[in-house]
């Protein structure tokens, strides 16, 4: 390892070790390596939300059965915002659409845990697009193939 790797090394290993100070670890995991990062081609589901924030998210879902299939996101926010679409997708896929009411903002920041007060705003954010995502998902069966499901319309705090 050369001079530069080294000290780049070190610097990253500072950077991090200040991140778990101010950030869970699972913030700093899905903020970094963030699953479901990407699109879906021809989705079932589609939402782009912006936030009073400025943050943008894209939320992407295609449904199996009664279940999402598959969710995935693209977000140009920070990393808490990234880590908040990534928990969220994830909390979606195989999830059957009726329990989907439960990606919320309160549930995702009890999974995220330690998200600083000035960003709990991605949480909801995220939260959002996937409701929204989910309201074309069932929209579009319902048209289409006569699919009925529920979706409560209540607060997603």
């Amino acid at each position: 390892m050369g001079k530069d790797e080294e000290i780049k090394e070190i610097m990253l290993g500072m950077v991090y070790e200040k991140a778990r100070e101010i950030f869970s670890e699972t913030i700093i995991e899905y903020g970094t390596n963030p699953g479901n990062c990407g699109t879906i081609d021809d989705p079932e589901g589609y939402a782009k939300i912006t936030g009073v924030c400025g943050d943008t998210v894209e939320m992407f879902l295609r449904m199996k059965g009664e279940k999402v299939g598959e969710a995935k996101f693209l977000t140009d926010g920070c990393m808490l915002s990234i880590a908040a679409c990534s928990v969220a997708a994830e909390m979606a896929e195989g999830t059957y659409v009726r329990e989907c009411i439960g990606i919320t903002q309160s549930a995702m920041l009890k999974r995220l845990e330690k998200m600083p007060q000035d960003h709990v705003h991605c949480a909801l954010l995220a939260a959002m697009a996937v409701q929204k995502a989910l309201r074309q998902c069932i929209e579009s069966k319902e048209k289409t193939r006569g699919f009925r499901c529920e979706v409560s319309q209540e607060p997603l705090l």
